[in-house]
């Protein structure tokens, strides 16, 4: 070769490198310029079992990616390496949808933003403090158990967390007592045994506002909010006498398990009223199985549409399947979207979804009009206002522009301050963007001395704490109005609110309580049970004033999800080698259909229409009966896995999460046969068959027997329909059969499949859609 050959080749090669350098920095400066952001990078289940080797396993990933260990430290956020393997890291969309492409990489997730799902009800649900046998008593209080609550975190000095008569700290617990702005390991007891804050998925910007004079926030795990204080005390506050809110249902407070251990992550932040990212959600699903905990209480949730649960979008479905999988119970709430259909959230087969119920207390207020009629309605203003008899009007009459309709409803700038000075203002509800907060705001600033708000016959009360507003429904407020049309000067007074129990009908499915069927997996009845949710009096941050208490009353399906946590510890200290799909079973099968009046239970509201498992799935939770199921329908991971093979994902996806080598059965109907504590059918189109396996946790010897209560249009058949245990017999598996005796109709009918030793009725929910009839 002659040396011009060889001079042009390495001046070619030259060429090529500089251009593939160019290249390369084109590339550098075009990602950089993008803008990042946070997103999880999913990996499943955890290859290395040593937490510091899967960390470096997961620097060395983002390092490859980013072309140095530097770049890798600054982007990265977490590393999640206890409970399941993946890493949070501030990416652009170039560098995400390359790293998805990585071995051992399930999904990559934009981190989306989770919202809040923002004491009389114990003794409404038969759990007294006394020496008869209940499930305090059966469970010794839930002494020795763990309950993780991620939420806002927690105010420790209320009385509910006081630790004297607690029992030391399990010597299996791993967590800390993390310090922060306020809050440090003296905070923490043998009541609250841990505490732990992650902030570091919420964007720069937010961190800027939360550190300014624009929250009540912390940076630790101390509660701004007050959301985790009240959630944290109904599941396991301790017993606090004469609790009470501004001299309203005082009485004895407690929790659902009152000597569990509470161990706090707040993931969530005083933002926009609570936002939580899915990065520090899974970082607290992950500490929490690292550190011990036996339950999981989470009170907030996504947004319709839902994603898919291990693969897509759903941080809390993601993390509560690795905890489930390790042996923790989680308990969601189904959200506050109701009453309409297919609302609900959280609705993983392995969460416990619960629903929002009303308690047999109220707080009635009177409106005594100028004709001498007196209305009511309810209120939880409690201020000393001196109010007699004054003017009465209706906002409408005193609108500042009557062209526009702003002053029905008492919008901020809408009412004529001088027609409104010193006077009573009857507002209706018309919009979802007003309430009577903001109504009361409206009012007092046009000089107004009081507020009867006319709404949506809805639960939960708000206290004004401007002056008295009271709450009617709209056939009151219709009624007041008539008043007013025909008086020359109509008047009113208003009355200071009572506390009355037992003289409603209860429980009722709050309007507010998102309701099923689930929009992902309609297979699985959603919520799974019901319990009370509605003006909630529980531990509460002080607010500073002289009129502070540290107890206030909450309404949501935030506030029921508690409940059945506390109840699920109570269990778990019973059972405390029962799996959490047992726990589960025990709930939904023991509980109640029948209200106070001894009805069944009804929706909220004028009508009263009869609840249906999509309203309260089996029920609203009775405690006392779910410490002696006598069977129950018990679940392994590898059940949940097949579960994921029949909504579609493949072997090879599933593989990536569990780590392990899975092999999807191709059974008919298998997502029907999925063993859970309830059946739904949502598409019947003759006839199909749902097998279920129950486990005997009663007397050794018992005879089951089966009783259904037939949904119209179908034709039920169990086989067999009885049940026979011993002590070499404690598992038996029977089928339920459906057929359609009608033609399409496409909407659900419901009923039930009670085995009955005499003793035990274990009831399983039925829901079934016809939606093609083919003769």
């Amino acid at each position: 070769m002659d040396t011009n050959s060889r001079n042009w080749r390495l001046a070619r090669k030259a060429q090529l490198l500089v251009a593939s350098a160019l290249l390369l920095l084109q590339n550098y400066l075009v990602i950089s310029l993008e803008a990042s952001s946070v997103h999880i990078v999913y990996m499943g289940e955890k290859i290395y079992q040593n937490p510091q080797t899967t960390k470096k396993y997961h620097h060395k990933m983002l390092s490859s990616l980013l072309g140095s260990k530097e770049a890798a430290k600054n982007s990265i956020l977490y590393s999640y390496k206890h409970g399941f393997s993946g890493f949070a890291a501030r990416l652009t969309k170039r560098q995400a949808e390359a790293i998805a492409k990585f071995p051992g990489v399930v999904s990559v997730i934009p981190n989306g933003i989770h919202k809040l799902h923002t004491t009389r009800s114990w003794d409404f649900m038969g759990i007294h403090h006394s020496t008869s046998k209940t499930a305090f008593s059966d469970s010794n209080l839930g002494e020795g158990t763990i309950i993780g609550v991620i939420d806002t975190g927690i105010w420790p000095e209320s009385p509910s967390f006081n630790d004297e008569a607690m029992a030391q700290v399990p010597s299996r617990w791993k967590g800390v007592c993390q310090e922060g702005e306020h809050f440090n390991s003296t905070n923490c007891n043998k009541k609250i045994i841990g505490a732990r804050w992650f902030l570091k998925g919420i964007t720069n910007q937010t961190k800027k506002l939360l550190q300014g004079n624009n929250t009540n926030e912390y940076l630790s795990a101390r509660d701004g909010i007050g959301h985790g204080t009240h959630t944290a005390s109904t599941a396991a506050g301790y017993f606090v006498g004469n609790a009470n809110y501004r001299g309203l249902a005082s009485g004895l407070a407690r929790g659902g398990a009152p000597l569990a251990h509470l161990a706090i992550y707040k993931a969530c932040w005083d933002f926009q009223i609570g936002d939580c990212t899915d990065a520090d959600i899974l970082k607290a699903f992950d500490k929490a199985i690292h550190d011990g905990v036996d339950v999981l209480t989470v009170s907030l949730g996504s947004f319709i549409p839902l994603y898919s649960y291990v693969d897509q979008r759903d941080a809390i479905a993601i993390g509560s399947f690795h905890a489930t999988a390790k042996g923790i119970t989680v308990v969601c709430s189904a959200g506050n979207s109701g009453p309409m259909s297919q609302t609900i959230v959280n609705t993983a087969p392995w969460i416990i979804t619960v629903g929002a119920t009303t308690i047999d207390r109220a707080f009635p207020a009177a409106i005594t009009l100028g004709n001498n009629r007196t209305v009511w309605g309810q209120s939880i203003d409690t201020g000393k206002h001196n109010l007699g008899s004054v003017g009465l009007t209706y906002s409408e009459r005193i609108a500042l522009d009557p062209s526009d309709n702003l002053a029905k409803d008492c919008q901020s700038g809408s009412l004529n301050a001088t027609m409104a000075a010193g006077k009573i203002v009857l507002c209706f509800s018309l919009s979802d963007e007003q309430d009577i907060v903001s109504a009361s705001l409206t009012v007092k600033e046009a000089g107004g001395v009081g507020l009867v708000y006319a709404q949506y016959h809805e639960d939960g009360l708000t206290e004004c704490d401007l002056f008295p507003c009271i709450k009617v429904d709209y056939e009151v407020g219709t009624q007041i109005l008539t008043y007013i049309r025909r008086s020359r000067s109509p008047r009113a007074s208003l009355s200071f609110p009572k506390t009355v129990i037992g003289k409603w009908i209860s429980p009722r499915v709050a309007s507010f309580s998102s309701r099923g069927p689930s929009s992902m997996s309609p297979t699985v009845l959603k919520p799974d049970i019901a319990a009370p949710g509605v003006d909630i009096l529980a531990a509460f941050p002080p607010k500073g004033t002289t009129k502070s208490t540290s107890f206030t009353f909450l309404s949501g399906t935030s506030m029921s999800c508690p409940h059945v946590a506390g109840i699920a510890a109570l269990i778990k200290s019973k059972h405390p080698t029962w799996s959490p799909a047992a726990i589960r079973s025990a709930l939904v099968t023991t509980a109640s259909q029948t209200g106070t009046d001894g009805n069944v239970i009804s929706e909220e509201g004028s009508t009263l229409k009869a609840a249906d498992p999509f309203d309260v799935g089996g029920g609203h939770v009775d405690p006392n009966k779910s410490m002696d199921p006598g069977l129950i329908y018990d679940i392994t991971t590898e059940d949940y896995i097949q579960f994921l093979c029949s909504m579609g994902h493949s072997s090879a996806s599933i593989s990536k999460v569990t780590k392990t080598t899975t092999s999807c059965k191709k059974e008919k109907h298998q997502a029907l046969n999925l063993n859970i504590p309830s059946i739904s059918v949502p598409n019947l189109k003759r006839a199909a068959t749902v097998k279920r396996t129950v486990t005997n946790v009663g007397n050794i010897t018992a005879v089951y027997k089966a009783l259904v209560k037939v949904p119209n249009g179908i034709k039920v058949r169990v086989e067999p329909q009885t049940l026979s245990f011993n002590s070499d017999t404690r598992v038996l598996t029977f089928n339920v059969s459906f057929l359609s005796t009608q033609k399409l109709h496409g909407y659900y009918k419901f009923g039930s499949l009670t085995w009955t030793d005499g003793k035990h009725c274990v009831r399983t929910p039925i829901a079934v859609r016809n939606t093609q009839f083919e003769s």
